[in-house]
């Protein structure tokens, strides 16, 4: 089941196809948290509660993005993976600018909607795509900059998006965010040639049938380590997105913020300091695992272990530059995870089964981590402020101040289930060579 195909060379250009690849990622993030950082005026203007902001930034877009993922994971494992990105790019993109046109909470939760279900194809082609692009021991490092589309697009998303809502309004933002996926849908059609189809017409791994769903999740579950890994990066996701849709809310309420100046430092935050985590626990990881192959999952343990404190510590400050560096250095330690963890998931699969294993993970991640993350932290933070019992901005933000802390113990969980993780992961990658 395992077998491994031949790629021939001439299939993809492996650093043209990483930056288109990136490019559309970056684009994927931008157009799923955008909504985050204008949600100050749509609170305002659409009368909004936390809660519901809690559900348009998480629950509406996870809800389809993970339970369509899988499915179109496994027609991705059958056909042309670049045309099914760039399908799914111009579906996201124009619901995106379609938020622009809401008027209710009805009409922006069901237009988050349809930007989970456009992308819900993205990720796992272009997972198992750059998986036969690049060998195993550069795995790591290729998909962690792929995965520096989520800092990026947040940082992009988080700056552009602050700056055009306060110039142009929100709804501008949302239309002027969008409307550049359908030139890059183009390019991506144009440009990325798949190399399965390439290798198809001379290896017969190529043309055999992927297996079915059921022999996949089997073959999967087997592996312990990638049921820890599944479990660390959902639990680790949970906190991640729950503090994301409410850090720039955080700094407005409790700092007096502009929406500009919160985009920006939610950007810092979110964005470059997530972008430098991404990239160096994949480069870590890449030459550690040369000595011993459980720092795959000891490194992003680490990290998270690291995160908690900074976090809870931030949100104690009086000062928002003091709480901007140590949510920043905080970023940096939680983000090691993420492009190992990607890299590792992709190497315990068979080759037939790539896109569906980053879909099952996926389907944790979002269903769980962003379908609950949001809506949990807001919740916790209209209990908290409704304790003040005085309805007042300073106990909103007091609110949103515990809840924030509360999420952040998350990662400590997450870092356990990475622990147990590498007890496993020498052995199952031995399997799965």
């Amino acid at each position: 089941m395992a077998r491994r195909m031949i790629i021939p060379r001439h299939a993809a250009d492996p650093r043209l196809a990483l930056a288109i690849l990136l490019a559309v990622y970056c684009f994927n993030f931008i157009d799923r948290t955008i909504v985050s950082i204008l949600q100050e005026p749509l609170k305002q203007e659409l009368g909004l509660s936390d809660t519901q902001l809690g559900l348009i930034s998480g629950t509406a877009f996870a809800l389809f993005y993970s339970t369509l993922g899988v499915p179109i994971a496994r027609i991705a494992e059958r056909v042309d993976r670049p045309r099914i990105i760039a399908i799914a790019l111009v579906t996201w993109s124009l619901m995106t600018m379609l938020c622009g046109f809401a008027t209710n909470f009805l009409q922006l939760f069901l237009c988050r909607v349809g930007v989970g279900i456009g992308e819900a194809g993205g990720t796992p082609p272009a997972h198992a795509l750059l998986s036969e692009i690049f060998p195993p021991e550069r795995r790591a490092t290729a998909i962690s900059i792929y995965s520096l589309g989520v800092p990026l697009g947040i940082l992009f998303g988080a700056v552009a998006g602050g700056a055009i809502g306060e110039a142009l309004g929100w709804r501008a933002a949302f239309m002027l965010v969008g409307a550049p996926g359908l030139i890059l849908a183009v390019i991506v059609l144009v440009v990325i040639k798949d190399p399965r189809s390439v290798a198809a017409a001379t290896d017969r791994a190529a043309a055999m049938p992927p297996p079915s769903l059921g022999q996949a999740i089997a073959y999967l579950a087997s592996r312990r380590s990638f049921v820890h890994l599944t479990a660390g990066i959902t639990v680790a996701s949970t906190a991640g997105y729950g503090i994301l849709a409410f850090t720039a809310p955080f700094l407005m309420r409790q700092f007096d913020m502009g929406l500009a100046a919160a985009g920006s430092a939610t950007g810092i935050v979110s964005g470059l300091a997530a972008g430098v985590g991404t990239l160096l626990g994949g480069v870590l990881v890449d030459r550690a695992m040369r000595r011993d192959r459980r720092f795959g999952a000891w490194i992003p343990a680490a990290g998270l272990m690291l995160a908690t404190p900074l976090s809870i510590t931030a949100y104690m400050q009086g000062e928002w530059i003091v709480v901007v560096l140590l949510l920043t250095v905080s970023g940096v330690a939680q983000f090691l995870y993420l492009g190992p963890t990607y890299a590792l998931v992709q190497s315990l699969a068979g080759t037939r089964m790539r896109a569906t294993a980053s879909a099952l993970v996926l389907l944790t991640v979002n269903l769980v981590g962003l379908g609950i993350g949001p809506p949990l932290t807001g919740w916790l933070s209209d209990h908290f402020a409704s304790i003040q019992a005085d309805g007042t901005a300073d106990a909103a933000a007091a609110g949103l101040r515990v809840a924030l802390s509360l999420i952040a113990t998350l990662y400590l969980w997450g870092a356990c289930h990475y622990l147990l993780a590498a007890r496993h992961l020498a052995a199952d990658l031995d399997r799965s060579d």
